[in-house]
Order: structure tokens, then C-alpha cells, then sequence
């Protein structure tokens, strides 16, 4: 009797936020497991809308799908947080696992991505796209930071692709189109111009009407701060600043890139 084949996982989460009665709320939500949405949580009674992605199969296996869907109305104000760590198990078919995400922020809506650590184990191959579109008056403050691998275990760079590509429209202008692809096995990761020592990447997108009250030289001396990372501040229009760590250790990235994330959420 033969086994039978692998079925792979195919994901698929929806949400639209509008204001209602002074609170965002998560009006139409449509969940295809393995993700899901929590129900909006909110704090010290704020109207911004707090909600978790949960990802309920542990992690992603070669040929799995996850697609996400966000949208703002006009003047919501969202936190999304993923649940864990992503984690990207071994391609033993040499199938890929990829992950779509897309966002609209409409007029005067804010939302904010909180970071969290996608991890690629041995042998995983693994291509997010992520495409976000914004008016000029709505707010973003995104963070992402993506691990070596299973380091504990003595994985660093031993998965066998790892693809992002990330992109940022405002008023349907591209402002900024970021693109890696490592290949482990077929580069030198650690050359000079790629990581070098580091192992772990933290970046930190911040769009915003506001952005120009910000003062950039504090910036670049908070992002300085830690002398064991490599990090820069780059101004990439009046209204976007973009930020980037380069890590040798995950706790330490970690600490940094929330604490810029909340300096900055606290600011716009």
C-alpha cells in the first residue's frame, strides 16, 4: 500500500480594521488555517487595536503557503504582532515555502508591526514578498529580524535559500523596493559587503507625515549605542526613515530594535 503524499499547508489570513463608537475594530476577518487572528485587545483603554497572528502548525514545511491581507480604513490605528518565532522547517522534497503579505493603509490610519524572528533550520528554503500601500497622511512603523537558523543547534547559514523582498508604496509611488536572496551553499555569506561577522538582520521602517519633527542625529546616536552591532539610519524621503542592525547575537538585536520602535512609536 503506497503512503500518501504530503499535503501541504495553505494559509490564508484576511483582516479589515475600521473605527467604531472610538475604538478600532477588526470588522471582517476571514482565517484559513494554520493561521488565525486573535480577537482586538486594547490597553489602558486606547482605541488602538491590538491583535496577534497565530500560526497554529508550529511552523512552515517545504510547499507551504501562508498569504496575509491587512487593511486600515480611514483613521484606524492597529498593532500586529506574530504569536512565535516563524519557523521554516527542512525542505526534504526541495519544494519552497512562501509567504505574501499585503497592507493598505488608508488616510490617517496608523499601524504598526511589531518584530519578530523568522528562522530558516537546515535546509529550508524559504521567499516572503511583502508589499505595503499608504497614503501620505497614514503612519508605519514595521520591524522585522531574520535568524542564521537554529543557532543553539549549531545551525548558522546551513538552510538553503532564503529570499525577501519588501515593498513600500506611498500615494501608489514605489519609495523603496529592499531585496536579499541568500544562498548558503553556493555564497560566502560572510564576505565583506554581505553580513560579515554578523549572523542575525533587524530592519526597522518608519513612514509618516511626521517623520520630519524627528530628530535623525538622535537617532543615529541611539542606534550607536550598542557598540557590539553594526547599524545604520538612512533617510530615505521627508517622510520614511529606514533603520538597520547587523547582529552577532539575537537577544542583544532584539533588545535594540524594540527599544528604537518604541522611542519612535512614542514620538509619531
Amino acid at each position: 500500500m503506497l503512503s500518501p503524499g504530503k499535503v501541504n499547508h495553505y494559509g490564508k489570513l484576511e483582516m479589515a480594521f475600521e473605527p467604531r463608537r472610538g475604538y478600532t475594530r477588526l470588522v471582517h476577518v476571514y482565517q484559513q488555517p494554520p493561521l488565525k487572528a486573535s480577537r482586538e485587545l486594547y490597553a489602558d483603554n486606547k482605541p488602538t487595536a491590538t491583535v496577534f497572528i497565530m500560526e497554529s502548525s508550529g511552523g512552515m514545511v517545504a510547499g507551504d503557503k501562508n498569504e496575509i491581507s491587512v487593511k486600515l480604513a480611514p483613521e484606524s490605528q492597529v498593532k500586529l504582532k506574530q504569536q512565535s518565532a516563524l519557523k521554516i522547517y527542512p525542505s526534504h522534497t526541495g519544494e519552497q515555502c512562501t509567504q505574501d503579505i499585503t497592507v493598505d493603509i488608508a488616510e490617517g490610519a496608523r499601524l504598526e508591526w511589531l518584530p519578530e524572528v523568522t528562522i530558516p533550520f537546515e535546509r529550508a528554503k524559504f521567499q516572503v514578498n511583502t508589499t505595503i500601500r499608504m497614503t501620505a497622511s497614514s503612519t508605519l512603523i514595521w520591524g522585522e529580524i531574520i535568524a542564521p537558523g537554529r543557532e543553539m543547534r549549531g545551525e548558522i547559514f546551513d538552510y538553503q535559500s532564503f529570499q525577501s523582498k519588501y515593498k513600500l508604496y506611498v500615494e501608489e509611488s514605489l519609495i523603496a523596493f529592499d531585496s536579499f536572496h541568500f544562498k548558503p551553499q553556493e555564497m560566502n555569506v560572510s564576505s565583506i559587503g554581505v553580513l560579515e561577522k554578523a549572523l542575525y538582520i533587524g530592519s526597522l521602517w518608519i513612514v509618516s507625515p511626521r517623520v520630519q519633527e524627528l530628530d535623525i542625529r538622535r537617532l543615529q546616536e541611539m542606534i550607536h549605542q550598542e557598540t557590539s552591532l553594526q547599524a545604520s539610519v538612512t533617510k530615505l524621503t521627508d517622510h520614511a526613515i529606514h533603520c538597520r542592525w547587523l547582529s552577532k547575537e539575537q537577544r542583544i538585536l532584539h533588545k535594540e530594535i524594540n527599544r528604537m520602535f518604541e522611542h519612535v512609536a512614542t514620538l509619531l
